[in-house]
């Protein structure tokens, strides 16, 4: 594709989904790829028709090193070509990721959007332009549909988003801004980490898109491009009449409280129906995010078939409860929440945790005098002693914590552990912790760690429960 006709694509683009109004300042986010650097050129040369000016800003991760660090002088010296500001800005994600326990995605996505921000608000830009082109559109959509989404994450990424966040080059395809650079003379880095099939995006780029090309359809990435823009109008126009249904439904909204007429909803079609337990939820919770199948299904069986005072607990401390005439949707109040802690723990003896108000007791035994720890009660735990340190504490859960629960090869992250439990946040921090200075050797009432399990070579066991309030408990 010619460099004519593929800025004025971009410009046709830019038009049509109104991304700019004169007198803009844009901020351009400039990894130093080839999208980028090809974003970075055709916004300057649009620029003056555009009326619009430009600011470069560029994020290094500090992940790869000398190779990040080039990455950032490379991207200041091309700014520097164009004679157009720049900041950059180095940030330890790896750090960051660790300290949260996210995913190097996750991590570096969350970093570089607060960036953007705080950068575009210290040079008074009022938007962001970013690089996605159509490859990364078609991956995004294959990676929603793998997922089990619906028809908002087919919609797949925005032209334009929040007013804020514009993506000139997103129906350009990968091939063709190569060609652009390489017609024009555009260097750039490139990434390595893009070629190694580690991530899901990087495994669906390399390898599950050229054989559906390959051996399915040849034109699928058009073919995702078109889904993407039918499911994005059809989404749009579907939220305008989830609007109106919710107004004729709605009986009273209040701070924290939504209340819908059963009979309105009841004859409300299903489409509409769990758009408007969504908004409801959103209403709510004062969340922004969108609520799971699972709970909207939930929701749904109080309305068609629940009695009247049924209820259905959702995410952020929401419950949705049936009455006579109505479905209300309304924030709970949340526990208060539990200071830190540490106590060492009195082995023998009993130990009262004020915080959470219960009480510990520890008693010693040995093989044969116990009950089969796997009949034991979930508040009670039976552990090798020999295996533990001579002090052991308890406490509160902290950022961060992991856990080898019994029966697992591997330990977990204590979150993720909890929420397969089915325990709810509220409840999280009121789970007294059993520990030595390192390890959780008992997540109190749940579960016992497998480090510390009894067996056939145990000589001298720990026998721990836990108990509402201040133990009667005497040796």
């Amino acid at each position: 594709m010619g460099k004519i006709s593929l800025i004025q694509r971009v410009r046709d683009y830019i038009l049509r989904h109104h991304m700019v109004t004169s007198g803009d300042k844009v901020l351009v986010a400039v990894s130093g790829g080839p999208d980028s650097i090809a974003l970075l050129h055709l916004l300057y040369l649009l620029k003056n028709e555009l009326e619009i000016s430009l600011h470069v800003a560029h994020l290094n991760h500090m992940f790869r090193g000398e190779e990040s660090e080039a990455d950032a002088v490379f991207v200041a010296e091309r700014a520097r070509h164009y004679s157009l500001p720049v900041t950059v800005e180095s940030f330890n994600v790896e750090l960051y990721r660790r300290r949260r326990r996210l995913s190097k995605q996750v991590a570096a996505r969350e970093v570089r959007y607060r960036f953007f921000l705080s950068c575009a608000a210290q040079v008074g830009a009022s938007r962001v332009a970013l690089a996605h082109q159509a490859d990364d559109q078609a991956e995004t959509l294959m990676i929603n549909f793998l997922r089990g989404t619906g028809m908002g994450g087919l919609k797949g990424i925005l032209p334009v988003r929040e007013g804020f966040y514009i993506r000139p080059l997103l129906q350009i395809r990968r091939a063709e801004i190569e060609n652009f650079c390489g017609e024009t003379d555009l260097a750039f880095r490139q990434d390595a980490s893009n070629l190694k099939p580690v991530y899901t995006r990087n495994k669906i780029r390399l390898k599950l898109m050229p054989v559906l090309e390959r051996e399915y359809n040849p034109g699928l990435i058009p073919a995702l491009l078109r889904l993407s823009e039918i499911c994005r109008v059809e989404d749009a126009y579907l939220e305008q009449l989830t609007t109106k249904a919710f107004r004729e439904v709605l009986l009273e909204v209040d701070k924290g409280h939504v209340s819908l007429c059963l009979e309105g909803l009841a004859q409300t079609p299903l489409a509409l129906l769990r758009r408007i337990l969504r908004q409801a939820w959103q209403s709510a919770s004062g969340s922004t995010g969108s609520l799971d199948f699972q709970h909207a299904e939930a929701v749904l069986s109080l309305i068609t078939s629940g009695t009247t005072g049924a209820q259905i607990d959702m995410p952020g401390h929401v419950v949705a409860v049936r009455t006579y005439t109505a479905l209300e949707i309304k924030k709970t109040p949340e526990k208060k929440g539990v200071p830190g802690y540490i106590y060492k723990l009195r082995v023998p003896g009993s130990t009262y945790i004020p915080e959470i108000d219960i009480s510990i007791d520890a008693w010693l035994g040995h093989p044969g005098e116990d009950e089969d720890p796997r009949k034991l009660p979930k508040n009670e735990a039976l552990l090798d002693l020999d295996k533990l340190p001579s002090e052991i504490f308890v406490r509160r859960r902290l950022a961060g914590d992991v856990f080898q629960p019994y029966g697992q090869a591997s330990a977990v992250k204590l979150k993720d552990f909890l929420i397969k439990q089915k325990i709810p946040r509220v409840d999280r921090d009121h789970i007294p912790l059993i520990c030595t200075p390192e390890e959780i050797i008992w997540v109190g009432g749940v579960r016992s760690g497998e480090r510390w399990k009894i067996g056939g070579r145990t000589k001298r066991m720990l026998h721990l429960k836990v108990s509402p309030g201040k133990s009667s408990f005497s040796l």
